[in-house]
């Protein structure tokens, strides 16, 4: 019997899932309770002894209880007034909503329309983590509260009678609107050790960390350039896909600026405008002014044909040529020498797809160190069409036609030899492939033709006389390499092993190119990637000569169970069967023979520690060229240390550089390491190792040539739990004679307001994997404190 009641459950599971489960939404475990729920949903009575009068009144003693969704009220004693529908509720009263706690002696309610008074209550805001005290707490709906004679803080309570908070926040008034997620508050001090550091007639700060409009926390900080610096900054939430951030900066050392950001986010399009603004700068005695902008998006045509039309701007223009050393915390794009403004029209349809481009360059010069601007492309219309593995054959065309400007009246000290090089003119160019590859699991073989045709119509005649110069140019090439696996063990774990050896052969005939004009070529960096391909350099201008082959090997090793790559170990280096002619101004020709070999290893033992390097071995003198290693270890969450050594011996004059960055607590370093207690406290993630804790955060870039620190980024955190304190000087090398200090400070008081200039960012740049000691952003659930 019991066999076939099984059989015929099984039959019935079996059929449920072959015509599929349907599961049925509940609202009960929603995190938002709507108003129909709480009006209509059902109120839950409990207690140790009741005495009712039927639709008329009701008292609960002992553990009494009254339940609704969204609210939960608990006293030693309830009276309900059921005609009113109004709670008496006294001795141990505890009022708990979706948002806060509110726990005192009394408490009268209007159930209904939650509207009553509280005496003398303690409360609790989820959304901040903070608590507080208070002379009354006046309920004015189900949202809003105004608490009376308030006390408010996030530091947690610690066991004894002698415990004060690192700082509190004291008002005569607090109004907490849970619909707006704010909270006002009225003659205000904030007292700090128990000194008072701040006083305002109102205050506003949010419950949550979503957006709200209102004033930011003011940043102070000290800088070599600007002198003392003070900023106000007012943020502005126009709309859910709109904001706009207006800062207002003292600088003791200039005068005031402002300084603006909007952001903008819609279906079809996003992006963001800044704008700096110094009407009077004392130190240059000038106006000083910066714009950046960013947009991405398409256009919707209304022709069948064309469809969407992608558009990107960006644009960014600066008042002078000072401005990148002047102002380093604009805008990044702001902070480089040479700023483009480029607007891009897109179009694609299948495997075919269009663009056209306009750039513009605006090069800040410097007497003392002069860059040559590069060509402005004004326009530049690109074609591509391309098919893959139709019949086994992977085939592409490119088109592409520019318009190259040089505007050289900017360029200070410049040569009558660079003036006599530069040119400008049109290109265009058509590169054809079509490749054959074959892969299988063993290996691949991929033999592939391109044909460029090039055609240069310059407005200045070359040295021939000759205005217009047509080059083609063929290149043939073969890709292929072999994959043998085996399984080992190391260390006891099991290990998937790879041996990868590959074989890439590239020919290209020998045109002359010297001629040329040089719009937008360069070298490509030579390592174990760019190794394997036809052209050691970028863009159009020069078609090297080659007849070649490159031989690399590569092995790897994974972890057998998980998949993950521990080991990677591999070299490669280039025969040349004939010296190259082809170069581009300025560069050596490469030499038939062997060139450099590279040597490079990667390691990923776990998740704890890795190594890279790279090594580039001169074939002829048998010395480093060129090295990078780089190290990490990160043994746990806010643990972290990075080391780099880089040595480039082909510059003049070479470059050998340490490059050493941590985050790291300062307990581990004086043997207090408490680990038990980290494990409780990090199980939310974001929060810390917990309070009480020193922080040795900082990043130095050392110069081992020259023997000094050339940027350097120092500084301390402490996570006191309630409030973090930061404090950070960072060094920046702007010339070769001259750097830039400033010193950034800041107390953040966790769940109310930040003092000072905040170094976070500076943190994150500098140092990889740094973490923020308060970076969770997830919200509490209402489950998390159920009742």
């Amino acid at each position: 019997m019991v066999v076939a009641v099984l059989l015929a459950l099984d039959a019935g599971a079996v059929q449920a899932q072959a015509q599929g489960l349907i599961l049925r939404t509940s609202p009960m475990l929603e995190e938002k309770i709507s108003s129909r729920q709480q009006s209509e949903g059902a109120v839950f009575l409990g207690g140790e002894q009741v005495t009712a009068r039927p639709d008329m009144d009701m008292q609960i003693l002992g553990q009494a209880m009254i339940r609704r969704p969204g609210l939960s009220v608990q006293a030693n004693r309830l009276d309900y007034d059921q005609t009113q529908d109004v709670v008496q509720a006294t001795g141990q009263v505890r009022v708990s909503r979706d948002g806060s706690l509110f726990v005192g002696p009394r408490l009268t309610l209007q159930m209904d329309s939650f509207k009553g008074k509280f005496e003398k209550p303690d409360f609790e805001l989820y959304g901040t983590g903070g608590y507080g005290t208070a002379s009354e707490v006046e309920f004015v709906d189900d949202k809003r509260a105004i608490v009376r004679q308030a006390t408010y803080t996030t530091c947690r309570r610690i066991p004894g009678p002698e415990w004060l908070p690192d700082w509190v926040l004291k008002s005569t008034q607090m109004t907490i609107d849970e619909e707006e997620q704010r909270a006002r508050a009225e003659n205000v001090q904030l007292r700090f050790q128990g000194v008072p550091i701040l006083a305002s007639p109102v205050v506003s700060f949010p419950l949550t960390s979503g957006r709200q409009s209102g004033l930011l926390p003011a940043l102070v900080g000290v800088d070599t350039t600007s002198g003392v610096l003070i900023s106000q900054p007012y943020y502005m939430d126009l709309a859910p896909n709109r904001d706009l951030t207006v800062t207002t900066e003292i600088m003791s050392n200039r005068g005031v600026a402002a300084d603006s950001e909007f952001r903008y986010l819609e279906p079809d399009y996003r992006g963001q405008v800044r704008l700096n603004l110094m009407p009077t700068d004392k130190l240059r005695q000038t106006n000083r002014w910066g714009l950046s902008t960013q947009h991405s998006g398409s256009i919707e045509t209304g022709i069948d044909g064309v469809g969407r039309v992608g558009l990107g701007l960006t644009l960014n223009r600066v008042s002078d040529d000072n401005y990148w050393r002047d102002f380093s915390r604009a805008g990044l794009a702001l902070k480089q020498r040479l700023l483009p403004s480029t607007g891009v029209l897109s179009w694609g349809r299948g495997n075919f797809s269009m663009s056209a481009m306009v750039q513009r360059w605006q090069t800040l010069q410097d007497v003392s160190s002069a860059i040559t601007p590069p060509y402005d492309r004004a326009p530049q219309i690109t074609m591509r069409y391309g098919q893959w593995n139709p019949e086994g054959l992977d085939w592409s065309v490119v088109g592409d036609t520019t318009r190259f400007e040089a505007d050289y009246s900017r360029m200070p000290n410049v040569s009558a030899a660079t003036l006599a090089s530069l040119r400008n003119g049109e290109r265009s160019y058509v590169q054809a492939q079509v490749s054959r590859p074959w892969i299988r699991p063993w290996g691949f073989v991929t033999p592939k033709i391109q044909l460029h045709a090039t055609r240069y119509q310059m407005d200045r005649a070359l040295d021939d006389g000759a205005t217009s110069v047509n080059r083609v140019l063929p290149t043939f090439s073969v890709d292929s390499g072999l994959v043998f696996e085996r399984e080992t063990q190391w260390f006891g774990r099991d290990v998937v092993q790879t041996l990868e050896p590959r074989a890439f052969y590239a020919r290209t005939p020998y045109r002359q190119q010297s001629q040329l004009p040089v719009y937008d070529s360069g070298p490509a960096d030579f390592n174990l990637s760019t190794i394997y391909s036809e052209n050691p350099y970028v863009g159009q201008d020069r078609l090297v000569d080659t007849d070649a082959v490159t031989l690399g090997v590569n092995s790897r090793f994974f972890d057998a169970s998980t998949g993950a790559e521990m080991l990677r170990v591999g070299m490669a280096q280039r025969i040349r069967f004939a010296s190259q002619q082809v170069v581009l101004p300025g560069q050596a020709a490469a030499a038939s023979g062997l060139s450099d070999l590279l040597l490079g290893a990667g390691i990923r033992w776990d998740d704890r520690w890795a190594f890279d390097s790279t090594i580039q071995v001169n074939s002829q003198t048998d010395q480093i060229s060129r090295t990078t290693l780089q190290a990490r270890y990160t043994p746990s969450p806010y643990r972290v240390f990075n080391a780099a050594y880089r040595l480039n011996n082909q510059l003049t004059p070479s470059t050998e550089m340490l490059d050493v960055g941590w985050q790291w607590p300062l307990s581990d370093l004086l043997g207090r390491s408490d680990r038990q207690a980290e494990s409780a406290w990090t199980r939310t993630a974001g929060q810390g190792l917990g309070p009480d804790r020193w922080y040795s955060v900082g990043r130095l870039n050392f110069s081992l040539k020259e023997n000094r620190v050339v940027d350097s980024l120092m500084g301390l955190e402490y996570d006191a739990g309630c409030w973090l304190g930061r404090i950070a000087l960072e060094r920046l090398q702007s010339t070769v004679t001259s750097a830039t200090s400033r010193l950034l400070f800041q107390i953040e008081f966790v769940g109310l307001a930040s003092v000072g200039s905040s170094p976070l960012q500076a943190l994150k740049t500098n140092i990889p994997r740094y973490q923020f000691l308060r970076d969770s952003t997830v919200q509490p659930s209402r489950f998390q404190h159920y009742e």
